[in-house]
């Protein structure tokens, strides 16, 4: 941001600002400002594009440009660094995926609209008089050097650009060729045109602003002479460098208070949605000082709460938010739909984007390290809450599109069951879940088949494989019985690999109990006799000769945890999970034959 009539300010001719010049700048710039939204009015210059077209979404980059987000080394001045890449984040959505037909203006101020609180933005910083003064939506400014720069590279015209009046510390871009281009609403402004279509495209790593122009035209057909028009063409070379009003040692100028708490440089927060053990004993050991946002524990919502649970305050020494109104609201609709199978699925999904939602209106600028529990990655990417921030994930799923894929192939070996088709997310929502991964910083999970997925979304992320813990439980000691006692640590359900279990035990004398609940198919176990149904009710594990669960999808093996800690033998597939755990047998999902055999031999071990 600049200030209304641009004026070169020297380091000899600095000077403290005076209340005076104040009152004069707010006067002048109001005044410019109601004319050209009068002009605007009556003979608009531009128009807003909508994002979200596709047309150039595969065009090659003609140029990208690279800026990065946390450069000022002062402590003090930290607060509004952090304001400045909120404003970014906020910004970016109106920018990226727009795509401007030939011989049309892109204007900035057209295409962002007024910048107010209600719409995210928060105090930034910005340059005026020789200064670095905290201002609403402040900062904006890096955003439209970058796009200048690019439009530069790659051959488009600059219908209009201003230059600033003095350039922050440690904000020099290193590219000789860097473009430096101020914007004040709405009057000094940014406007960009070609003569071909071209994409903008625009993202903010944890680290850094990327901005990048898609075109089918080659360049050397499109670059044209670079105009510039209401700008400053005395700049000097090295502009001076300007004043911090956070640090500045300047105490006789009546802007020198403290008009923001200057908090800790970076603060870390934990946005959670269920409890397990291995996140929960991974919070307290690494970030044990970690804000925590977490949903209320309402039985409503079907909430397992263990006797130690992560939802105690005791348990973390940062401070606990929880929205009250979107865990109630996600716990009524999840009620309500707790008993329709093909609304089940989506009425989680809509739970956890308003979690997300809740979460994200309460994040501060100054929470640059984010640990987010995977269920909630794609809906705070789809709303901007993940750029420019580090992001350590705790993956407790496969990814969306794993899941899909592999329910698709299961529903090709049995298309008759209607079970195997009833996750399906929007093509736009997986999309977003594979962005964020891909985004990620750290990787957390204990499951063996979630980091072997996520090594391929992931790719720039490290890594940490968590063990899984056991739970506290007497060891069970039953005496051999014939015919031996099975355990379906699941609900009859397909994808838990309840058709795989009934073709494996066919012929083979045995007894079966299903923890959850019965099939709607009434053939399912049709040959195997007897069959209890437990409903996850009493001793579940008494006289267990084996426990098995051959899923197809298996995120949270608890049960198999529970029979490893008493002592029982398991049998599972390796999409549960737990390779290298004692005890635990392991075979390939859908593998029948390979499942009789390891059943048998669990039982006469």
């Amino acid at each position: 941001m600049a200030q209304a009539r641009p004026r070169r300010v020297s380091v000899q001719a600095w000077q403290p600002p005076r209340r005076i010049d104040a009152i004069d700048f707010w006067l002048r710039s109001r005044l410019l400002a109601t004319a050209h939204a009068l002009r605007e009015t009556l003979r608009p210059s531009a128009r807003r594009w909508p994002r979200g077209q596709h047309a150039l979404a595969d065009a090659p980059v003609l140029a990208q440009h690279r800026t990065p987000l946390w450069t000022d080394g002062r402590a003090g001045e930290f607060p509004l660094v952090a304001g400045k890449v909120q404003n970014l984040r906020v910004a970016r959505s109106a920018f990226d995926a727009i795509e401007v037909p030939a011989g049309e203006v892109l204007s900035f101020w057209r295409q962002l609209g007024r910048p107010g609180p209600g719409r995210g933005f928060v105090v930034g910083r910005e340059v005026r008089g020789g200064c670095v003064v905290p201002t609403l939506a402040g900062g904006l400014c890096q955003l439209s050097n970058a796009l200048a720069t690019v439009a530069v590279r790659a051959g488009l015209e600059l219908v209009e650009r201003h230059g600033h009046t003095a350039r922050i510390e440690q904000a020099v871009m290193p590219d000789s060729d860097a473009i430096d281009a101020t914007v004040f609403w709405n009057y000094v402004d940014l406007k960009l045109r070609a003569r071909h279509a071209w994409r903008l495209e625009v993202m903010l790593t944890d680290t850094e602003l990327v901005v990048r122009i898609r075109a089918r035209t080659p360049l050397a057909v499109s670059i044209e002479p670079v105009t510039l028009r209401r700008t400053n063409d005395d700049a000097p070379t090295v502009l001076p460098l300007a004043r911090g009003c956070l640090s500045c040692d300047q105490t006789t100028c009546f802007r020198h208070r403290s008009l923001i708490d200057v908090g800790p440089e970076g603060g870390t927060v934990a946005l959670v949605d269920g409890w397990t053990p291995e996140f929960a004993r991974y919070l307290r050991g690494v970030h044990p000082q970690a804000q925590r946002m977490q949903p209320v524990p309402l039985r409503l919502a079907f909430w397992r709460v263990p006797a130690a649970g992560w939802h105690r305050e005791s348990e973390t020494k940062g401070q606990v938010t929880t929205p009250w109104a979107a865990s109630l609201r996600r716990a009524a609709w999840q009620r309500l739909w707790a008993r329709h199978a093909g609304q089940r699925q989506a009425s989680l999904i809509d739970g956890q984007r308003w979690l997300a939602q809740a979460f994200a209106a309460r994040l501060a600028p100054s929470h640059t390290h984010l640990v987010v529990e995977q269920s909630l990655l794609p809906h705070l990417q789809r709303l901007g809450a993940l750029d420019g921030r580090r992001i350590t994930l705790l993956a407790s799923a496969l990814p969306m599109a794993d899941i899909e894929q592999t329910l698709d192939a299961a529903s090709q070996r049995w298309p008759g069951d209607a079970t195997l088709r009833d996750f399906r997310a929007e093509a736009s929502l997986v999309r977003d879940e594979a962005l964020a991964l891909a985004c990620a910083a750290i990787v957390v999970t204990p499951h063996a088949a979630v980091a072997q997925a996520m090594a391929q979304y992931a790719l720039q992320a490290t890594l940490q494989r968590l063990e899984w813990a056991l739970p506290q439980v007497k060891a069970t000691h039953s005496a051999r019985q014939e015919p031996p006692l099975v355990v379906f640590a699941a609900s009859a359900l397909a994808r838990k690999g309840a058709r795989e279990l009934a073709a494996a035990l066919q012929g083979w004398p045995c007894r079966l109990r299903v923890l959850g609940s019965p099939s709607d198919d009434v053939q399912l176990w049709q040959g195997i006799q007897p069959i209890q149904h437990a409903n996850w009710q009493g001793d579940w594990l008494a006289d267990a000769s084996v426990v098995v669960l051959p899923a197809h999808v298996e995120h949270a093996p608890r049960a198999l945890l529970r029979a490893v800690a008493a002592g029982v033998p398991v049998v599972a597939s390796t999409a549960c999970g737990l390779a290298g755990v004692p005890g635990v047998h392991e075979v390939a999902p859908g593998d029948i034959g390979a499942l009789r055999i390891a059943l048998q031999a669990a039982c006469v071990a």
